[in-house]
């Protein structure tokens, strides 16, 4: 087992629909799911920054209103191992950019709240989802 990895990602809303990604990313965690987009914080660097890069890189919009809103972990296999994952999730807005696939992504899905419930997600995202009423009854 290698060690943990501390993940940040971001519920992203824009006009009723909220963004998530399709990793194009070999051994990576949780395939054939959607992911929101995050990814791991470089040494040194504050989540609140972390999220924000990680999100430019992945998606290349900006965001705003970024609040914490809870964290998970996870155990599961990820580049040919078993992981513990620490996920530490935010909700956001979109501020700008032309949103298109970048770094670990293949495609970007914009899901209204009916399509979240029939999108494949991984359990993180599915606990999440379900938190914020995205979810359940």
């Amino acid at each position: 087992m290698t060690g943990t990895r501390v993940i940040v990602s971001a519920l992203i809303e824009k006009e009723g629909k909220y963004l998530f990604l399709r990793q194009n990313k070999p051994g990576g965690a949780y395939p054939g799911t959607l992911h929101l987009p995050g990814g791991g914080i470089e040494p040194k660097e504050h989540p609140d920054d972390a999220v924000r890069r990680e999100i430019l890189e992945e998606t290349h919009i900006t965001v705003k209103n970024l609040k914490p809103f809870d964290f998970d972990s996870d155990v599961t296999a990820y580049k040919g191992g078993t992981v513990p994952f620490i996920f530490l999730r935010y909700t956001c807005s979109y501020e700008s950019g032309t949103p298109r696939a970048g770094s670990d992504a293949k495609e970007l899905v914009w899901l209204s709240r009916e399509d979240i419930k029939t999108a494949p997600h991984n359990p993180p995202s599915l606990r999440l989802l379900t938190r914020l009423g995205l979810l359940g009854p």
